[in-house]
């Protein structure tokens, strides 16, 4: 069984998680209703990526000054203030033109504060969890973050629908509220500081750079985060339309069955965990090995419901493969290191996702939306070959 500790933690993140989708779906849906402008709309998840990369950036220096509950108790609730100033602006404007660059700036605000949340929730996680249960942990959380986009997407725009975008934000600053209130019972065993001899922006960077196992997760992180912009609605869509012959509908039908294949996988690695941490270096190369070849099978696919099929079966072993790919991380880096290798990997991450999307819409555009389905596999195959290097080490 996970002690109390965590389960405040995974209980107020996952309250959390689903405040961050509601959120979403309704500024989307404000910021739309508002301009009757795609540019404009796009804006929003374009803001998040820029944030949370600068805030990624700079978190280093938040780690080195404030203890990991402290920061996300900071976060979630400077976070719980602005979506409540959100709520308000919206409230108050009707959803008209004049407050979307109010909006906007919350936005930005919002996932500047993210930035921080993240690697803080991650880099908690093995200090309130014995070592033999990180995984199952690991898993629970993963599981539950499936779990959570999944019902909150599609109950947020049905909630957005039925109540307006000032209601579901007015909801999603209470759940937020509750959330900070539950990190408040976490309580944390005190875990090792940093040096004072390797602190300043670079210090995640410096840490990867110093051990050959954490190199080796991040280079395959690179990859596969190129790999997976081929999921993103820019080169599915195309797929749907060109590929599949199929309408809109479809792309939709493609996600629901890979949020079922994710909460499927993450449930199979709680029941399973005792089993697979002795060996997570295998599991990271089968799991990585296996994602790519479902893609391959994916983009050369021309039936719909072959595509269902292969949707569903990425989940389990993309699940596979990241939660035991975390929980190395979290043992990899140690204590001391791990909140600003976090935070140096969330830069990564937010950076790579901007780029690859580009380079694979052009792929996509220029060879077709099956090469680009192609490329990633290809990339996923390397990614596994660099995998396997991970159980010499």
């Amino acid at each position: 069984m996970l002690n109390k500790r965590f389960c405040f933690l995974w209980m107020g993140q996952s309250l959390a998680n689903l405040g961050d989708v509601f959120y979403v779906v309704a500024v989307i849906s404000a910021v739309y209703a508002a301009t009757d402008s795609a540019v404009f709309t796009a804006m929003v998840p374009v803001l998040f990526v820029a944030a949370q990369a600068v805030s990624g950036f700079l978190a280093p220096l938040v780690f080195q000054r404030m203890p990991l509950l402290a920061v996300l108790i900071m976060s979630q609730g400077a976070k719980t203030l602005l979506l409540f100033l959100a709520a308000w602006l919206v409230a108050g404007s009707g959803a008209h033109a004049q407050a979307v660059l109010s909006v906007l700036v919350l936005v930005f605000a919002i996932a500047f504060l993210d930035g921080w949340a993240a690697p803080a929730r991650n880099a908690l996680v093995p200090r309130l969890v014995e070592r033999e249960r990180l995984l199952r942990a690991n898993g629970l959380l993963a599981a539950t973050d499936q779990s959570v986009q999944f019902a909150g997407w599609a109950a947020g725009g049905l909630l957005v629908a039925w109540l307006g975008h000032a209601a579901v934000l007015w909801g999603t600053s209470a759940a937020y509220l509750l959330a900070t209130v539950a990190l408040i019972f976490v309580h944390p065993v005190s875990g090792t500081e940093r040096r004072e001899d390797d602190k300043g922006l670079l210090a995640g960077w410096r840490a990867i750079g110093r051990n050959r196992r954490l190199r080796l997760l991040v280079a395959i992180d690179v990859l596969e985060g190129w790999a997976g912009a081929v999921w993103v609605a820019a080169i599915m869509l195309p797929f749907v339309t060109h590929v599949l012959k199929k309408g809109e509908a479809w792309w939709g039908y493609l996600n629901a069955a890979y949020m079922l294949g994710s909460i499927t996988g993450g449930a199979v690695m709680l029941a399973l965990a005792s089993r697979l941490q002795d060996n997570l270096p295998r599991w990271v190369t089968v799991g990585t090995a296996a994602s790519g070849l479902v893609t391959l099978l994916f983009g050369a696919s021309g039936s719909p419901v072959a595509a269902l099929v292969f949707s569903f079966a990425l989940g389990p072993v993309f699940q596979l493969q990241a939660i035991a790919k975390q929980t190395l991380l979290q043992q990899a880096a140690g204590e001391a290191d791990l909140p600003v290798v976090l935070s140096a990997k969330g830069t990564m991450d937010a950076l790579v996702f901007g780029c690859s999307v580009l380079a694979m819409g052009a792929a996509a555009e220029w060879l077709g939306p099956r090469w680009a389905y192609f490329l990633a596999a290809a990339l996923t195959g390397i990614a596994a070959l660099l995998a396997l290097r991970l159980r010499r080490v």
